[in-house]
């Protein structure tokens, strides 16, 4: 029930230098993977299982061609049902795949899903490879597809449209509601965002998602910690929403307001800054074009293990940020990547500051 994740190569940071390393694959620059060589290569799916949800629209479904890239090679690819049906739950499809000589990019047989008729529950579909002309087929031929239904697993919905937590309460607890229904496993995504309130500095970050079990209708909790390092008077603002919702539709309250009231706030000596740089990445660890990418986030902390401190860069243009307000003591830093569809990269290389 989860994107399947992607590896982003290049980034270049530094504070100091962070190496940002997704999956492996460092992140700068790069060239892409698959040269031509003396090999044909393989084609293979680029997974054995995808998830969709039923209103989702259109699946994206890669097809590779790896190890190397030497000569023409094409390869049909066409859909076959399972407990989904074609013309109903989704649109068949059947076409052909080709590669030139030295091309060794990401191709997609991608696959509408159909909404018109609702169901609750699960049904599966196959996309498969065959006939292959040029270079033979490789570990993955056939690809499982699970498209997730949107009846009968009732609505999720944020517990209130607005919420008001004071600057020393420490955190601020979310509540999200499963209602109307409770057939199926079901999901959904949440996060923060900015609004005069500033990650990082009046409160936590955070993003993740929330899953309830198959006739589980309990309260599911989102717990952002709230920081009164620095005191301010008045109130700040950030916004908390959900979305990409599985087996379940949404409700009528999908995104809110927190309210950071500062007048009980306490003083703060905090004074140290440090500046974080970077190289933004281009490329997929296969060497294709990185299209997706939608920020980053800037973890630090006290220690090495608690760097529970985020800040959300939401801006994929951005090379530098200021992190403020950092009490005396050494400081370690950590840097993602993420796409649109919130996929973190691992952490990069570890480093610290000392205030």
């Amino acid at each position: 029930m989860h994107p399947r994740q992607k590896a982003f190569p290049g980034i270049f940071v530094s504070l100091i230098s962070l190496a940002l390393s997704f999956f492996g694959a460092t992140l700068s620059g790069g060239s892409a993977a698959n040269a031509a060589g003396t090999s044909a290569g393989t084609i293979s799916m680029s997974s054995a299982t995808a998830g969709a949800v039923e209103n989702l629209g259109v699946r994206t479904i890669g097809v590779l061609r790896t190890g190397g890239s030497l000569g023409a090679a094409s390869v049909l690819c066409n859909t076959a049902n399972g407990t989904a049906v074609a013309g109903k739950d989704y649109s068949a499809v059947s076409r052909v795949i080709t590669w030139a000589s030295g091309d060794a990019t990401e191709k997609w047989c991608n696959v509408t899903i159909s909404d018109a008729t609702p169901f609750s529950g699960e049904k599966t579909f196959y996309v498969k490879l065959s006939g292959p002309t040029g270079a033979p087929l490789g570990t993955y031929a056939t690809t499982k597809v699970t498209i997730y239904g949107n009846k009968g697993g009732g609505l999720v919905s944020l517990s209130a449209p607005t919420y008001t937590v004071a600057q020393n309460a420490g955190s601020v607890t979310i509540a999200v509601n499963r209602t109307s229904g409770s057939v199926g496993q079901a999901c959904v995504s949440y996060a923060t965002a900015n609004s005069t309130a500033i990650a990082g500095t009046n409160y936590t970050s955070e993003r993740g998602t929330l899953v309830w079990g198959n006739g589980d209708m309990a309260p599911k909790k989102i717990v952002i910690p709230i920081s009164k390092a620095v005191p301010f008077t008045g109130t700040k603002k950030f916004a908390i929403a959900i979305a990409r919702a599985e087996n379940v539709s949404l409700g009528t309250t999908t995104s809110a307001i927190v309210t950071i009231d500062g007048g009980a706030a306490t003083t703060s000596t905090t004074t140290g800054t440090a500046t974080l740089s970077w190289t933004a990445p281009t490329l997929y660890a296969n060497g294709t074009p990185l299209t997706d990418l939608a920020g980053y986030n800037l973890y630090y902390g006290k220690t090495p293990t608690t760097m529970t401190n985020v800040i959300a860069v939401n801006d994929p243009a951005s090379t530098s940020y200021v992190i403020r307000n950092l009490a005396p003591g050494t400081w370690y830093f950590a840097v993602v990547a993420y796409n649109t569809q919130a996929i973190e990269s691992t952490f990069s290389n570890l480093v610290f500051k000392t205030i």
